[in-house]
């Protein structure tokens, strides 16, 4: 009779392992399911100069996906240099700032999911 119990044990054993297993499982790939929606990218900005007067220059400012190069759209663009600073959030992905020449600006460029950006620029 001792034997036949411990027999009848080892199936109740095993489904409650295989349960306890499915409630982990699916407890992990809730995890997983939330940390890929949460995953931080990068961006690539591109910066240009271009002629606007004699003491002037344009400051262009181009923004997108870093893996994709897909244009990233409404991102926070701020540049400021000696004499001043500016921000702008365009609805698209680039934006232009009129500088002195002869300043290196500083731009920053933030959007939700993205790494924020910073870089230099030399204003000739």
């Amino acid at each position: 009779m001792n034997n036949r119990g411990q027999m009848m044990d080892l199936p109740i054993k095993l489904v409650m392992a295989l349960v306890v297993g499915m409630l982990c499982l699916g407890v992990l790939s809730r995890f997983i399911g939330t940390a890929q929606r949460s995953i931080i990218s990068d961006m690539r900005v591109n910066l240009r100069v271009q002629d606007y007067s004699s003491s002037k220059k344009k400051v262009l400012v181009e923004v997108y996906d870093a893996s994709s190069g897909v244009p990233l759209n409404s991102p926070t663009i701020e540049i400021s240099y000696p004499a001043g600073r500016d921000a702008i959030t365009p609805s698209g992905n680039s934006a232009s700032f009129i500088v002195p020449s002869g300043v290196i600006a500083t731009v920053r460029v933030t959007a939700p999911n993205y790494l924020p950006w910073e870089g230099q620029i030399a204003v000739r």
